[in-house]
C-alpha cells in the first residue's frame, strides 16, 4: 500500500517536492466512523493535488489522470482493496495546486507477531539456490514487476516479463517455460482469468499461477475455475508456497503438474 502511495505522489510532483509518511496509534472511540482501537497510516504529497470530481473517482479501478501507458489505474484501487478486507477505512484529502493526503486506518492488532529474519527464513529452507526453471510473469505495472521478478530470481527461476495476455500467448506460441505467474486485473481485453483458459487451450501441462489485491468478483471467478490465487501484498515465503502448490496440482485439478525436472524444489 505505501509503495502504490509513494509512487502515486512522486507522479504527482513532476517538477519534485516532499512525501511524508506518518504513523501514529488512534485509541478507541477517537473517531466516530469507526469503533476499536486502530492504526493511522498518512502519506502526504505536496504535489498538484485532486479536483473535486477527481478525488470521487480515485478509487475506481482503471480510473487515472495519467497519460496512456504512465499507469495502470489500479494503484490506489489496490490500496482501497487491502485497507478493506483489512476492516479498516481510507480517507482522502486533497486540493489542485496544494497537494493530497491519503490516509490509511487499519485495526490495530493486540496480538504478538512472529518475524522471522530473511537469514531465518533462508537456513528455514524455504527456498534453493539452484536452477528451479523458467516463469513467464504477466504484469503491466513496471515497478511491481521489478519487484516480483526479482524475487522470483531469489527462488532460483528465470523470468520473462510481459505487459499482457495476448503478449503472454505470443511468447508461449514459440517458446516453452515451466509455470506462468499473471496478475487478474489487467487493461486491455483479456484478464489473468482468460490468459489462464487460454493456456489450458493450448497446453494444458503449463501450471497458471494468478494473482491479485483487487476486485474480489474477478478472484472468485478464478478459483471457481479451479486456478490458485497467491492475495496481495505477499511475501518471498508465501509465493514460494504457492509456486510449490501449483506446480504439484493434478491434471483436471487445478492446473497441470509439470515434470519433476521442472520444478523447483522448495522445502
Amino acid at each position: 500500500m505505501l509503495i502504490n502511495l509513494a509512487l502515486n505522489a512522486r507522479d504527482a510532483m513532476p517538477e519534485g517536492g516532499t512525501i511524508k509518511i506518518h504513523a501514529d496509534n488512534l485509541p478507541p472511540g477517537a473517531l466516530s466512523e469507526l469503533q476499536g482501537d486502530y492504526v493511522r497510516l498518512s502519506v502526504i504529497d505536496s504535489g498538484v493535488g485532486m479536483t473535486a470530481e477527481v478525488m470521487e473517482r480515485a478509487f475506481e479501478p482503471f480510473f487515472t489522470t495519467k497519460e496512456v501507458g504512465k499507469g495502470s489505474g489500479l494503484g490506489l484501487a489496490q490500496v482501497y482493496g487491502f485497507v478493506k478486507q483489512s476492516g479498516g477505512s481510507v480517507q482522502i484529502h486533497s486540493e489542485p495546486g496544494r497537494g493530497t493526503s491519503i490516509t490509511l486506518l487499519l485495526p490495530r492488532s493486540a496480538g504478538c507477531v512472529h518475524d522471522a529474519s530473511y537469514e531465518d527464513f533462508r537456513t528455514a529452507q524455504f527456498i534453493e539456490q539452484s536452477a528451479a526453471g523458467s516463469v513467464l510473469l504477466v504484469e503491466d505495472n513496471d515497478e511491481v514487476a521489478a519487484l516480483v521478478s526479482e524475487m522470483l530470481r531469489e527462488l532460483g527461476y528465470e523470468v520473462e516479463r510481459v505487459t499482457s495476455g495476448p503478449a503472454a500467448l505470443e511468447v508461449l506460441a514459440v517458446g516453452a517455460v515451466d509455470l506462468v505467474f499473471s496478475d487478474i486485473m489487467m487493461p486491455g481485453g483479456m484478464d489473468g482469468v482468460e490468459l489462464g483458459r487460454q493456456i489450458r487451450l493450448r497446453s494444458s501441462n503449463i501450471p497458471v499461477l494468478l494473482t491479485s489485491g483487487y476486485a474480489h468478483g474477478a478472484v472468485q471467478r478464478a478459483e471457481s475455475e479451479g486456478f490458485r490465487v497467491l492475495a496481495k501484498p505477499y511475501d518471498l515465503a508465501s509465493l514460494a508456497g504457492a509456486l510449490r502448490g501449483v506446480s504439484e496440482d493434478r491434471i483436471g485439478g487445478v492446473v497441470a503438474m509439470a515434470t519433476a525436472a521442472t520444478l523447483p524444489r522448495l522445502q
